[in-house]
């Protein structure tokens, strides 16, 4: 009887390692730039969105929301934003750029520079390069967000010196949209594969 105890459980845990994981790419539920040189600007439906800062030191932020409610509870294995970058001025490639849990929920229709939601962290992060994807590591966020214990209020990108320094990347809106490609253990099928090497034992 132990060793069949033993022997499923081997099978189960080898199964859930190689078997049970998924993986989605998901599209923006709303992505913008703010530009600190037209506070009250919204460039919601913009073609592209930038990060950098402009030749008269005016900053310009990207904030990119995606929609995880169907991830409850899920375990995040990883979960990486990609971001095409189709173009630059300046500076560039640049340094000081971060990524930003952002700690207000915003609109990419009605999100301006002075109404812009802060953040409670930031993570240094590489430049991209042009004519390339960028990808962001986030999945320590993304897994706060699935789990309930942070609000999903998105990521800002900005750049934190005044270097004359931007670059462009594609939104929704335009021809090669932003991704989050989630790879992630559901939380029922979890539940159902867990549950079944804790039968053994009842």
């Amino acid at each position: 009887m132990l060793k069949k105890i033993v022997l499923t459980v081997f099978i189960l845990v080898t199964f859930s390692s190689i078997a049970i994981a998924d993986q989605d790419t998901l599209y923006p539920s709303d992505d913008a730039d703010i530009w600190q040189y037209v506070p009250d600007t919204n460039r919601g439906t913009e073609l592209g969105f930038q990060v950098g800062c402009g030749g008269s030191g005016y900053y310009r932020n990207s904030l990119i929301k995606f929609d995880l409610s169907a991830y409850s509870g899920a375990t995040v294995n990883s979960a990486t934003i990609r971001l095409w970058v189709f173009g630059s001025f300046g500076d560039f490639p640049t340094d000081n750029i971060y990524i930003t849990r952002n700690n207000a929920d915003w609109d990419e229709l009605i999100v301006t520079w002075n109404n812009r939601p802060g953040f409670s962290v930031k993570t240094l992060i590489t430049a991209p390069s042009t004519y390339d994807w960028w990808e962001i590591d986030v999945t320590d966020w993304v897994q706060d967000f699935v789990d309930g214990t942070e609000p999903n209020y998105g990521f800002q990108i900005l750049q934190n010196d005044t270097d004359y320094a931007i670059f462009n990347m594609g939104t929704k809106e335009g021809t090669i949209d932003p991704e989050l490609v989630l790879d992630y253990t559901p939380a029922a099928l979890q539940a159902t594969t867990f549950g079944r090497i804790k039968s053994l034992f009842d």
